[in-house]
């Protein structure tokens, strides 16, 4: 599974723990949103990845030109 598959997940479980309406709901999403942290984390160690943040790019300024010319 991609980073972006990771935080997309650990979004949808936190924006499911705010709308639960039951404490065991809550409880739950909850429970998911610290296995999505988790994978989280595990993936940046694993690829050398900063554990907090956006990770930084290493790549030269020459690689990063997009505007396709």
């Amino acid at each position: 599974m991609d980073m972006n598959q990771l935080l997309y997940n650990h979004q949808a479980a936190l924006i499911e723990a705010e709308s639960a309406d039951t404490a065991e709901s809550r409880e739950l999403s909850d429970q998911r949103v610290g296995h999505h942290g988790a994978r989280i984390t595990a993936f940046r160690r694993a690829n050398n990845l900063s554990e907090t943040g956006w990770p930084k790019d290493e790549r030269g300024d020459e690689q990063l030109d997009n505007s396709g010319t």
